[in-house]
């Protein structure tokens, strides 16, 4: 009776361990495309999304597992943001007469929490199908300069604007912190979809060009949100 207990929990202890090899072997990469929508909130914005000012961004990104449920990721996006005051509902706001566009890079980088794992394979060896939801924040470098105008009445301007445009010292590169949500599936051995949305706080007030005019206490947003393919570079080993 002892032999057999012995060699079961012998069995039963391997593939405890073997288990813990298999899964502790899951340090990947993934190269991805992005292409999805952008936005803005900020002086010249009537809320945290106006469907009017929606625009288009795209981008590229690398994506590194260090655990099942952590992985880095660094990624350059870039997209148009723009505003203006006619889409306001505060008169006063649409009286001011000001609009502004901006291309924007964004170089970024993340750190996503899948919650769920990946376990990208059954401990057969058998690929499952999976969707993965997951969160990120980081930090972003953001390059652009915005281009601001009044298209009111020339007589007005002086009455309606505190300063002149374009208004002193303006930035063209920023400093962010991206949040957001996610998720990912992997549809084979090599290529997974995904859906991502987040939102950029930018540190400066100056991302749409007006300050002055604006409320100078408020910092500036901007959002990209979308869809994205994504390739797995590591070899052909299972692992997850």
């Amino acid at each position: 009776m002892k032999l057999p207990l012995l060699l079961s929990l012998s069995l039963l202890a391997c593939s405890i361990q073997a288990q813990k090899l298999y899964r502790a072997n899951h340090r990947f990469m993934e190269a991805g495309l992005y292409l999805g929508a952008a936005n803005y909130a900020g002086d010249v914005a009537t809320g945290f999304w106006e469907p009017a000012e929606t625009r288009l961004s795209y981008g590229a990104y690398l994506r590194y597992f260090i655990f099942e449920r952590f992985s880095i990721r660094t990624q350059v996006f870039a997209g148009s943001v723009s505003g203006e005051d006619s889409h306001a509902k505060s008169e006063t706001r649409r009286a001011r007469s000001l609009r502004f566009g901006a291309d924007i890079l964004e170089v970024a980088l993340l750190g996503d929490w899948h919650p769920l794992g990946l376990y990208r394979y059954k401990d057969v060896g058998v690929r499952r199908f999976f969707i993965s939801p997951y969160l990120f924040a980081g930090a972003a470098g953001v390059f652009g300069g915005a281009k601001t105008e009044y298209y009111g009445a020339p007589a007005d301007e002086s009455k309606v604007l505190v300063a002149p445009l374009p208004e002193a010292g303006p930035n063209q590169k920023f400093l962010a912190a991206p949040v957001g949500v996610g998720c990912r599936a992997q549809i084979n051995e090599t290529i997974i979809l995904g859906l991502d949305a987040g939102a950029r706080l930018v540190f400066s007030d100056k991302l749409d060009g007006v300050h002055l005019n604006g409320n100078p206490d408020n910092n500036d947003w901007y959002f990209f949100g979308g869809m994205s393919i994504s390739f797995i570079l590591s070899s052909a080993k299972k692992r997850w």
